[in-house]
């Protein structure tokens, strides 16, 4: 082994490679300290993320498999994207010579766009702050980035376009007071009739218990939760948003050749 590696290192990898990622880890120091974790059997939009940041939160670098099923795994890319942002030491193993070397790479552009009910802006600047401080998404919100005396139509056009052109998407943050509003849905139909490919852009943040509204549901493209109840924490669902926008992106900027379901299941890359 020509790298020094950390004690602790998360194994990255497609569970179609397990035979490859079993003679990674019989091929590493004895010291090393190798995090596996448990098989992921559904598609992002169903996964509760929060157990895999916590482990990946807990090492200390992690290791990817490069080759095999594991260079198409969307997991791989988001799992090694995120122990770039949180300061992990990252590493390439070949898939057949198990040869390790630094990743050199850039982590995807996590470029979103904030569109809300003014009233609902307190939950969504503390939404904000995790996605930004927590999850390292490059997130804008227009009471910040908006200077005084600025031009505000022109300035969200601007920064609307911008994000979309990065590759990101719109988190439009959906409660009662957004679905009683006729501003708020002006805006947007403005939005999916001005800007292409707007329609396949804009992912729901459910603030409260109510629904994707019915002029949105043509688009076929689910809401995220994000308010707590029996079955997950409010913790679990923000890293559900988390998730699900990683993928969002990822699919529209990395895997644009593939089917939409193909990245889903981790067993199958």
């Amino acid at each position: 082994m020509s790298v020094r590696l950390p004690k602790k290192c998360f194994i990255s990898h497609a569970y179609a490679d397990a035979r490859a990622r079993d003679e990674l880890i019989a091929n590493l120091p004895s010291d090393i300290d190798a995090c596996v974790f448990p098989p992921i059997t559904v598609s992002p939009d169903q996964f509760v993320s929060n157990r895999l940041i916590q482990s990946l939160t807990e090492c200390d670098g992690l290791i990817y498999l490069k080759g095999g099923a594991s260079e198409r795994s969307f997991w791989v890319a988001f799992e090694r994207d995120y122990a770039l942002r949180s300061g992990k030491q990252v590493f390439s193993a070949d898939a057949e010579t198990f040869e390790l070397a630094r990743h050199s790479g850039n982590p995807l552009d996590l470029a979103t766009f904030a569109s809300y009910h003014q009233e609902d802006l307190p939950r969504v600047q503390e939404i904000a702050y995790f996605l930004r401080k927590e999850r390292y998404f490059d997130l804008w919100l227009d009471f910040e980035n908006i200077q005084p005396g600025g031009r505000w139509d022109e300035s969200i056009r601007v920064a609307l376009e911008d994000r979309l052109r990065r590759g990101g998407y719109v988190v439009l943050f959906w409660s009662h007071l957004a679905g009683d509003s006729e501003e708020v849905q002006a805006e947007v139909e403005r939005a999916a009739d001005g800007i292409a490919d707007f329609n396949d852009r804009v992912l729901f943040a459910l603030l409260d218990d109510i629904a994707v509204p019915e002029f949105w549901q043509r688009f076929h493209q689910p809401g995220v939760q994000l308010y707590g109840d029996n079955e997950r924490s409010t913790s679990h669902r923000l890293d559900d948003l988390v998730v699900r926008l990683y993928w969002l992106i990822y699919r529209k900027t990395e895997y644009r050749h593939l089917e939409e379901g193909a990245v889903g299941a981790r067993f199958q890359g």
